[in-house]
């Protein structure tokens, strides 16, 4: 199996920058429609989707066939969201995990991108299978943040 396109991962650091550096806090904070999310917590949620994929992708690589668990997302958000100092806080704790990922990423040999971890609700899942879940979800919350934010 070849790598997925990394050059997918390593712009979303840029393109989250960009669309909330010039941002008010009022901008960010701001929510579509109750219990919908703000471009802050979609931010902060990005990050700590970075932080579970990391340790994913780790358990993948030095275990033999391990459970990867799920998590609620809306629950993370919900409380851990406040954790950052702000929006620029959340964008660099995303960019650190990401930084640290992508030297992870480009180490792999071939046979490791086909490491698999079987996950409590999807079933069998490669390193290659979650680099691409992230190529996707990257896109996803960009886009998602560029609506909230014209």
């Amino acid at each position: 199996m070849t790598a997925p396109p990394l050059d997918a991962l390593r712009g979303t650091v840029a393109d989250l920058v960009a669309l909330t550096a010039s941002r008010s806090a009022r901008d960010l904070k701001q929510s579509p429609q109750r219990g919908e999310w703000s471009a802050a917590e979609v931010a902060a949620h990005m990050a700590d989707a970075e932080l579970v994929y990391s340790v994913r992708v780790r358990m993948v690589l030095t275990d033999d066939n391990p459970t990867l668990v799920g998590y609620d997302e809306q629950a993370w958000t919900a409380r851990l969201s406040m954790c950052d100092l702000d929006t620029a806080g959340a964008v660099e704790r995303f960019r650190v995990l990401r930084d640290a990922n992508l030297r992870l990423y480009e180490s792999l040999e071939d046979a490791e991108w086909n490491r698999a971890g079987n996950h409590e609700e999807r079933g069998p899942v490669t390193v290659a299978d979650m680099v691409e879940t992230l190529i996707g979800h990257d896109r996803t919350h960009l886009d998602q943040i560029r609506k909230l934010l014209p």
